[in-house]
Parts: structure tokens; sequence; C-alpha cells
């Protein structure tokens, strides 16, 4: 678990959602927060969009990741408030970049779905979430975070 200890603290992160069959291009303004509430054995993450003219209606999601010694697998569930939910899996660090694999569920649909978060220092990453729905990775979201405080356990 301490390969995740990165993610701990709270984070500035805007981005962009990106036109997809969902919806078309948008910025996000969102809030990261990584808390070791769950530890040793679970972090868990919070986002939380902020409301803009853009982005009227703000998605609130929250990610439990832990280690599955049985796999040797880091492990991720996450559930949002528009339904939607995922289980991922991730062979951990591969030097700066951490990548969550695995299939999202919403409105009774299920697809694939990637996380792919990238170190860009100390206090630093870029997320962006990919979905295929049938023709191969399209991003959705995509955000570059910026720490605001240490450790939130």
């Amino acid at each position: 678990m301490d390969e995740l200890a990165f993610f701990l603290g709270v984070w500035d992160a805007p981005g962009q959602f990106h036109a997809t069959p969902f919806g078309p291009r948008k910025p996000i303004e969102m809030k990261v927060t990584g808390s070791g509430e769950l530890a040793p054995h679970y972090l868990r993450l919070s986002t939380e969009e902020q409301p803009t003219a853009d982005n009227p209606s703000p998605l609130r999601a929250t990610y439990v990741w832990g280690f599955d010694a049985a796999s040797d697998e880091f492990v991720a569930d996450w559930f949002d408030s528009n339904g939607g939910r995922a289980r991922q899996r991730s062979s951990g660090w591969q030097g700066d970049t951490l990548v969550f694999a695995g299939t999202m569920t919403m409105n009774g649909a299920s697809v694939p779905l990637r996380d792919t978060f990238t170190r860009l220092g100390s206090d630093t990453y870029h997320h962006i979430g990919e979905i295929d729905l049938g023709q191969g990775w399209i991003p959705v979201d995509e955000e570059t975070a910026t720490r605001l405080t240490p450790s939130a356990s």
C-alpha cells in the first residue's frame, strides 16, 4: 500500500471532459482528497467537481484502492453520483505511470475502462480516463492535479 501513498492529501485537479457519445467537451474544476482513513489495507479517494456555468451538474465519486495479496495486484472500486461504478486492477507503478484497467457499469451497460496516472513531480500528477466502446480507447476525462495539503488521514 506504500506505493499508493503518493495520492494522500488534498489536490486541485482542473481538466476537461472530452467530447464523447455521452456529451460535449467541457472543463472540469475538481478537488481530490486522498485519505488513509481505511489504512493500512485501503486508501480512499474522493473526487468532487465544482459547479460552473459549463458544468452545472458536477459529479462526485468515491474510490477505494487496496492490494489483493492472492492475485498480487492492486484493486480499485469506485462509485459515482450518476449511478456509475467500476472495478479495476493494476500491477502497480511502472516508472512514474500507474494504470488501473477493468470495467465500468452505468445505466445497465458495461464497458472497458482504463485510468492512467502519471507522476509529474512529488506533488503533481496527470490523469486520463478512457473507455472502449468497441473501436479502441477514447479519452473521457483528463486532469492535472497539484497537491494543496499533505495527507488527509
